[in-house]
């Protein structure tokens, strides 16, 4: 950071700056020494990708000259299916908001992002799922992986948002909108039921997002998580516009899914097993707000909830 004027304080510490300042590396920072990397949809030509001036065109030649630590800023419709097995890359959505940053299929079965590296970031982008049986991240040993303020909007015949096979460890979704991921019998949100009994991603923290309308909204094995703040919507629409009422809410079980703790979401429909909600062995559920309050472990005055959902 480079800055010009002065500094004024008071006698409890405040202090302002006066004048201009000038953030050289962007207001995102650039930990370690890594680069900016620059991908714009609409120029008409790719350059070396160092300037927003002279952008790469795709995001497949921003991450084949990405280096680890590096920050890859997106902007304008990508279709394209991109491997990253570069560890410690950041993807942004530069535009405003997700709508300005969209990541969409280059063929019907695609799966946007095959990520087979640690501690990767996206933040602030629309994926849009491919159709006919294609997904958007698909992780595997993708240990300490960030997905914050993006928006995963299904279509027709498309499978799951997020992919997982228990290889993932200590991964964050925080803050993101998950809808339409509703293909009859296999549309999900977050999906990753099919591994073997010694695969299950631990230290998971699953954080204020949005599902609705999805077939299933989160159906995976998981060890030692936190699912906190989350909205599980009941009817939502599904793939020919009508009303949604099938929707698996959330599914922890499954041989050694166990230990979560499940606080303070919102959980519509039914809560029992048969509504879609199963615990993990020994998972905490406590303080969440169900609408159900049919159920013995839901409070029948306050819809807090008391304790896992019953079969």
């Amino acid at each position: 950071m480079v800055g010009q004027g002065i500094v004024s304080g008071d006698m409890y510490g405040k202090r302002v700056y006066h004048d201009h300042c000038t953030f050289s590396q962007g207001l995102i920072g650039v930990p370690n020494g890594g680069s900016i990397w620059y991908a714009d949809s609409s120029k008409s030509t790719t350059s070396d990708g160092k300037t927003w001036d002279k952008p790469f065109l795709t995001i497949t030649e921003a991450v084949a000259a990405a280096s680890a630590g590096d920050f890859i800023l997106l902007k304008g419709t990508f279709t394209e299916e991109v491997a990253v097995s570069t560890a410690s890359l950041t993807f942004i959505g530069a535009g405003p908001t997700p709508n300005d940053n969209v990541w969409m299929q280059a063929a019907a079965d695609d799966d946007l992002v095959t990520l087979t590296a640690g501690n990767c970031r996206f933040y602030n982008i629309r994926f849009r799922i491919p159709t006919a049986g294609g997904r958007g991240i698909v992780m595997s040993g993708a240990d300490y992986t960030v997905i914050e303020d993006c928006v995963f909007q299904g279509r027709t015949g498309s499978t799951h948002a997020v992919t997982e096979d228990g290889t993932n460890n200590n991964c964050k979704i925080i803050g993101n909108t998950f809808k339409y991921n509703n293909t009859a019998s296999t549309g999900g949100a977050i999906v990753g039921h099919t591994y073997t009994l010694n695969e299950v991603g631990s230290g998971w923290l699953i954080k204020d997002n949005i599902f609705h309308s999805n077939l299933r909204h989160i159906v995976m094995r998981a060890k030692q998580s936190q699912f906190i703040g989350n909205l599980f919507q009941e009817i939502g629409l599904d793939t020919d516009g009508g009303n949604l009422t099938t929707t698996v809410s959330l599914d922890l079980s499954g041989t050694a899914s166990n230990w979560n703790t499940v606080t303070k979401n919102t959980m519509q429909g039914d809560y029992s097993n048969t509504g879609g909600y199963e615990a993990g062995t020994e998972d905490n559920w406590f303080g969440n707000t169900a609408d159900d309050v049919s159920e013995t472990e839901v409070d029948t005055t306050t819809g807090i909830t008391l304790a896992v959902p019953a079969a």
